[in-house]
């Protein structure tokens, strides 16, 4: 039996970018670019957990994110030390690497579970539509015996 597809997405929290860290970030030169690389490398974290390890095709680690998210080494660079600064991301031995928030902000489903899921929104439209149509239904027909009675 083949393998079942999983869907993940990262569940951003509504003041992002009113958290103290975001701010500090974004307050430096080239922050905004900074930014969208911490949010690249949480959405590479995804389907290991937070985790990001170090693969060793690249001499260093910020220069194997830097290939595997298309941004530029120097780049990379500053956003790994500003996020070990504030340990947003912690080193846990040379080759694995964790995004600390990254496990409150994931979430996934298998493609049965969003069937499923797409299933019963129907089902649940379907019910609120019938208990319309039933109701409107009822007071027709009360209308209908009263103008009987006159």
């Amino acid at each position: 039996m083949a393998q079942e597809k999983r869907y993940w997405w990262l569940k951003l929290p509504e003041d992002f970018f009113n958290q103290i860290e975001i701010k500090l970030l974004r307050k430096i030169a080239g922050g905004d670019t900074y930014t969208i690389i911490y949010q690249k490398m949480l959405l590479l974290s995804l389907k290991n957990g937070g985790l990001l390890y170090f693969e060793g095709f690249a001499d260093k680690f910020a220069e194997e994110i830097s290939l595997t998210i298309d941004e530029k080494l120097e780049n990379v660079e500053v956003t790994l030390s500003f996020l070990q600064s504030k340990n947003l991301i912690v080193e846990l031995d040379k080759m694995t690497f964790e995004m600390q928030k990254a496990k409150i902000m994931t979430g996934s489903e298998t493609s049965g579970a969003e069937r499923v899921r797409r299933h019963r929104e129907k089902k649940r439209a379907l019910q609120s539509n019938t208990n319309s149509v039933t109701s409107s239904q009822v007071g027709n027909v009360e209308k209908r015996r009263e103008d009987k009675r006159r």
